[in-house]
């Protein structure tokens, strides 16, 4: 039976308002992955092994290090953001692709008190997700950013107050609709991919849904890219 809902489904009750969704097993999921390879690579390093896993992260680090850098044009600034950017990319691209694992979405269910309901399910598909992420990235952007006077050139000291105020209410709903909006567009994108997934494994379940599976991957590379550029651009914004 196909199984489509917006709202992250609860899989194990432990009380009344404590449940824990489909959602959460999956980030927990992408993180021991994430971990694991996070180790793998620092246990080679230190002891100078120069395989594929270390070389990519180095690629890796080294293109965010200059793009950041091209947007920043500050190399102390562009150190202090390049983690949050980086993991952005890395977290969000490993969590798009584990839902693209045959078998992970929609295969596995359990029966619960709502019927039968899948274990596993793109994380960037729950709005809650993108929603924290979003309010965290531009947190930590805003407080790294404001130590850098150049950044907010537009708050000059010649304005009276009342501009002021009236710049300072605009700004900070701004920040509110770029909140929203990088929440919604990651998960439209992601759950709109795996809508499409899970129909066409059910009408089709062999050939046919290969190439759109294709087309997801590289979906899901580009949407973690955008959202990452997104957080990147409201360091000068």
């Amino acid at each position: 039976m196909l199984h489509v809902s917006l709202a992250a489904d609860k899989i194990i009750q432990i009380s009344d308002n404590f449940y824990l969704t489909n959602t959460v097993l999956t980030t927990w999921a992408t993180m021991i992955i994430l971990i694991l390879f996070a180790g793998l690579a620092t246990f080679y390093l230190k002891r100078g092994k120069n395989n594929y896993l270390v070389a990519g992260a180095k690629i890796l680090i080294d293109f965010f290090y200059k793009f950041i850098n091209g947007v920043t044009e500050n190399p102390k600034l562009t150190w202090m953001i390049l983690p949050l950017i980086t993991t952005l990319f890395v977290y969000i691209t490993t969590a798009n692709w584990l839902g693209l694992v045959p078998g992970f979405l929609g295969a596995l269910v359990i029966k619960t008190k709502e019927g039968a309901v899948p274990i596993f399910r793109s994380i960037n598909s729950d709005l809650n997700t993108t929603f924290s992420m979003a309010v965290t990235s531009i947190i930590l952007i805003k407080i790294t950013s404001s130590k850098f006077p150049m950044t907010k050139d537009y708050l000059s000291k010649g304005v009276n107050k009342f501009v002021h105020l009236i710049i300072v209410f605009f700004e900070d709903l701004s920040e509110l609709t770029r909140i929203v909006s990088l929440s919604f567009r990651l998960t439209g994108n992601i759950f709109a991919g795996e809508v499409l997934l899970l129909v066409l494994a059910f009408v089709f379940p062999y050939f046919v849904p290969i190439p759109f599976m294709f087309l997801e991957f590289f979906i899901g590379l580009f949407q973690a890219l955008v959202f990452s550029i997104l957080i990147l651009i409201f360091v000068k914004w």
